[in-house]
């Protein structure tokens, strides 16, 4: 028997993990391709001295920035697609219980064993 909290999660790793770790290289080619990570590097290329400069700070600072929405977008996602719901559905989990439900559901199944 698999019982799960509600608000429980049903990934091993979590959407943030999972998304910094597993899905790294889909985090860097979304930020690679974001409108505005993009604009930059073509302002860049036609910047000159102290200008292409400041444009290159300018740039990692965005960098790390929109990275980091990124990563916040695939974690959500993850977690949507990993819900308890989901391993509730494929038989992962067989039910989702309140906290208060706990202690008489595990007696419950103890007893039918």
């Amino acid at each position: 028997t698999v019982l799960a909290l509600e608000g429980s999660f049903a990934s091993v790793l979590g959407g943030a993990p999972a998304a910094a770790v597993v899905f790294a290289g889909d985090v860097n080619s979304r930020t690679a391709n974001d409108p505005r990570i993009r604009d930059l590097e073509t302002r860049i290329t036609t910047a000159a001295g102290t200008d292409r400069a400041a444009l290159t700070a300018e740039l990692d600072e965005l960098r790390a920035s929109v990275r980091a929405e990124k990563l916040g977008e695939v974690a959500a996602e993850f977690d949507r697609v990993h819900s308890i719901q989901r391993a509730v559905e494929v038989g992962s989990v067989d039910e989702v219980i309140k906290a208060a439900e706990l202690r008489p559901k595990i007696i419950a199944a103890i007893g039918r064993r």
